[in-house]
């Protein structure tokens, strides 16, 4: 089936929310692909297949483009379709964004749970080698292992975080990966004007209550997650230990680029 050609099998989700950047409602609607994987972003009926050579930015996030139309914001969601086997979806939203609600994956597990959305069986994928991607001292490796796991060092020079290190693995559970928020600099949030929802590094803590002590780095583990499902598979189905080394999305995408190249040969 191409990934821009489909039926959609029945409509499942509707939801609103405030975006991040356009700070406006933004209305989502979700339909279930018939007989089909992956996950396809509509926005004024251009389809944007979510895949890595659709990546035009991967900053501040990760950015999908087609044509003449953008999409940001969708690491989140990839990352709950992920955590919880969801796959072939079409995902319609009004607005170049996704819903950001507190920055973390919550909402949308809420929303599939309360939609009886069910897990697909995980297939298994082995990854034979080891991949290395590196920016400057930011790096991100992929090593083969028994099962899926990730990993993840954080060195801030702020007395909240500081030098602090993850790991999350299937057997941990999804709910510390699904609640934890995006966190930046009061500089940061002042700027995209939304201090009032986003987890904020003031000058010697946060302005809102950890959930708990590592949350800023289940999120970076939650960013991984869902930056990887834009190699075309879950990556929760490829046997494969993920460490990243302060690394963000743009080392998170490179990853996905050589790890479609390598499925791609199978």
């Amino acid at each position: 089936m191409s990934e821009k050609t489909y039926k959609v099998k029945e409509k499942i989700l509707h939801l609103h929310g405030k975006g991040l950047f356009s700070k406006e409602e933004v209305t989502v609607s979700i339909n279930k692909i018939e007989g089909g994987s992956g996950i396809t972003f509509v926005i004024n009926k251009e389809k944007i297949p979510g895949i890595v050579s659709n990546v035009s930015n991967s900053n501040r996030n990760t950015v999908l483009t087609e044509g003449n139309e953008s999409i940001c914001l969708v690491e989140h969601f990839l990352a709950a379709c992920s955590l919880l086997g969801i796959d072939g979806l079409e995902v319609i939203t009004d607005k170049n964004e996704l819903i950001f609600d507190d920055g973390s994956a919550l909402h949308w597990y809420k929303a599939f749970s309360e939609a009886g959305l069910s897990t697909k069986i995980f297939e298994k994928y082995d990854l034979k080698e080891t991949i290395f991607c590196k920016n400057g001292e930011k790096e991100i490796i992929a090593i083969p292992h028994n099962g899926f796991k990730v990993s993840y060092f954080m060195d801030w020079n702020h007395p909240a975080l500081g030098r602090l290190w993850a790991s999350w693995q299937q057997t941990d559970g999804v709910e510390k990966l699904l609640r934890a928020r995006s966190f930046a600099t009061k500089e940061e949030n002042d700027f995209f004007g939304v201090s009032d929802r986003l987890l904020t590094l003031e000058k010697d803590n946060f302005n809102k209550k950890l959930h708990e002590l590592l949350e800023p780095l289940y999120h970076k583990i939650l960013d991984i997650i869902g930056d990887l499902r834009l190699c075309g598979v879950n990556p929760l189905e490829i046997n494969m230990h993920v460490i990243g080394f302060k690394s963000g999305h743009a080392l998170n995408v490179e990853l996905a680029r050589e790890l479609k190249d390598i499925l791609s040969k199978k």
